[in-house]
């Protein structure tokens, strides 16, 4: 095949991504275009839709607001006469100032008919106003499953304030109670109580309501009616065993027929998310209803809201608007699927090169997927090219160890400076390694030192440490750079166990294949080192220069001197000594002269644990 024919073949077998964005965002726009038509015919609709949004939450916030702020007094109340107890400026044991307190802050809320207060022995005080008058009552509340569920759960109820229903004999009638826990001396010693009469907020939402056509009302759990402004002048007699009348006992059909299992949802209308609507098919028109759950009321919930007729409201705009919704649902729905077609098309090959090159960017070439062709030209182009890159870092990485260039790239970015660091050098070393090699082939003399490496590696990089450089059968490493590390001398120590360990059990495998042991010295040294990128600028190393490089090799073939038959032998100066930050079992070895240095070295050997506990 000619290289035109190539070019040919590949031409066909690949879409252009430009072409095929271009293509995609031509559909894009007529479908804009066609929605932007429908919008300017719905314009009308959609602004009477919106004041109808409006309206409502209006409404149902107004009815909202005004029986929070109905009840806010008596709570006020009641927070105000537990605030004096709580703070010491009164003790609830002193009734005659108890009651004149109470009665104060009755006279500052006329929405109140009566303030409690119920002491921990179940023993009431009560202020009430009958007639214009202020009154003063004692009543036994022992038998009141009120009180005992007060004192029961008064650490709960303490905070934030709560509000019930409850029948009062002593008033005659359903009230809602507001109230909080009194604590003196950090101790409850009993419930302020205010209580509202439920027909007083009947009377206030009917002061409130717009017009005759607008009921205003208030449900409990949505079965029972607390309050509703056409309850005002004929609220239903309560009673002990039924506090509240049910939605079918109220002469009231707008009201009564607000949960009629004809009821058509309006809520995707509303913006609110919180108020609710829906309509419901009536005797005289359309009713239609809006409310919401009140927050911060606690249990059971309370609903307020308002019911209109809807003979008051033009629905022609709500039919137009459903129709409208209709149509452009249709029309996004045609640009959402060309959008996704043309999406899936590129943004996956996209994302799997962005996890890819994210795994790359912390050099974690083991979880690099490679990655697949791409019916775009671009992406294909692209892919190919990526997974040659990988191969080739895959490579390298095998030569250049890949916490040191974590370390160098998180550290110093680009530009490395060399510099003078406090080090700890460690140098290992195999006994007798030319006379395992000699009979060894090749390919078995590799995979041994491979093994072998392998151990100490993870070893060292447990510890954090650095390898340097392999050279013939030994290992070098150092701790202390490219990181901080005070610990340095004791991160090693800690690494040389771990090689005398790693090095038993594979003995122990080695002795069980009938294969020669390996035999290993270690040389620990501590001290100031010059680090940095050393080389010429084709091939350079991070390594370290200094004398204390040679000195943790001296003390590495010192072991041969003083240990010659130990299977593993590690040595550190008294440098290295100094600077450890945990006490280890270590053997004074008196002073030597290492060979290249002019003064005696201390030399200490790190006690290995019995071969069965390493």
């Amino acid at each position: 095949m000619s290289n035109g024919d190539a070019r040919a073949s590949a031409k066909g077998r690949w879409l252009s991504l430009s072409r095929t964005v271009t293509i995609g965002l031509i559909v894009l726009l007529l479908a804009s275009a066609g929605s932007s038509f429908w919008v300017a015919i719905s314009t009308a609709h959609r602004n009477t839709i919106d004041l109808l949004d409006s309206l409502a939450a209006m409404m149902v916030s107004k009815v909202a607001t005004e029986v929070d702020s109905y009840l806010e007094t008596a709570q006020t109340q009641v927070d105000y006469l537990s605030s004096l107890v709580s703070k010491g400026a009164v003790d609830p044991n002193d009734e005659k100032l108890l009651t004149d307190l109470m009665i104060g802050a009755l006279a500052a809320a006329p929405q109140v008919s009566g303030i409690v207060f119920v002491k921990a022995d179940r023993q009431a005080i009560l202020a009430g106003r009958r007639d214009g008058e202020f009154l003063i009552y004692r009543s036994d509340w022992r038998d009141k499953d009120e009180a005992d569920e007060l004192f029961e759960n008064w650490d709960s109820l303490g905070k934030p304030s709560w509000r019930q229903l409850s029948y009062l004999e002593d008033f005659g009638e359903t009230h809602v109670i507001v109230g909080g826990v009194a604590l003196y001396k950090g101790e409850a010693m009993g419930f302020f109580l205010s209580v509202v009469p439920v027909r007083s907020i009947s009377e206030y939402l009917a002061a409130n309501d717009v017009d005759s056509a607008t009921k205003s009302f208030v449900l409990v759990e949505r079965e029972t009616v607390l309050a509703a402004s056409s309850l005002a002048d004929v609220h239903p007699d309560p009673s002990a065993q039924q506090l509240l009348p049910s939605l079918a006992e109220i002469d009231d059909p707008l009201i009564a027929s607000i949960w009629d299992e004809r009821a058509e949802d309006m809520n995707y209308m509303l913006k609110d998310q919180e108020i609710e609507g829906h309509v419901v098919p009536g005797e005289d028109g359309d009713y239609i209803y809006f409310y919401r759950d009140l927050a911060n009321i606690g249990l059971p919930t309370w609903t307020v809201g308002v019911a209109v007729q809807g003979s008051k409201i033009d629905s022609s705009p709500f039919d137009r608007l459903m129709l409208a919704g209709v149509i452009s649902a249709v029309i996004l729905a045609i640009a959402i699927v060309a959008g996704l077609l043309v999406a899936r098309s590129t943004v996956r090959p996209l994302r799997s090169l962005a996890a890819a090159s994210s795994a790359i960017g912390n050099l974690d070439l083991a979880h690099v997927e490679t990655l697949k062709g791409s019916p775009f030209r671009e992406l294909d182009v692209t892919a190919k090219a990526f997974n040659t890159m990988v191969q080739g870092l895959r490579w390298f990485e095998t030569y250049v160890p890949r916490n040191l260039v974590l370390h160098l790239m998180r550290t110093y970015g680009a530009d490395v400076q060399s510099e003078e660091r406090p080090v700890t050098v460690l140098f290992t070393d195999i006994v007798g390694f030319t006379q395992i090699g000699s009979s060894l082939l090749p390919a078995d003399l590799a995979r041994l030192l491979n093994d072998h490496f392998t151990l100490l590696a993870k070893a060292i990089e447990a510890e954090d440490g650095t390898i340097d450089k392999y050279i013939g059968d030994s290992i070098m490493a150092f701790w202390g750079a490219p990181i901080d590390q005070p610990d340095h001398a004791t991160r090693a120590c800690r690494a040389a166990l771990a090689i005398a360990r790693a090095v038993t059990e594979d003995n122990r495998q080695r002795l069980a294949r009938s294969e020669q042991p390996i035999r290993l010295r270690i040389g620990l040294h501590s001290g100031s080192v010059v680090v940095g990128n050393i080389g010429a600028p084709g091939r350079i190393n991070y390594t370290l220069i200094g004398d204390t490089v040679n000195s943790a090799q001296r003390l590495e073939t010192l072991g041969k001197q003083l240990e010659p038959d130990a299977d593993i032998v590690v040595l550190m100066s008294g440098e290295t000594r100094a600077e450890l930050s945990a006490p280890l079992d270590l053997l004074p070895r008196g002073k030597h002269l290492l060979r290249g240095r002019e003064r005696h070295s201390e030399v200490f050997q790190l006690v290995l644990p019995l071969a069965e506990n390493l």
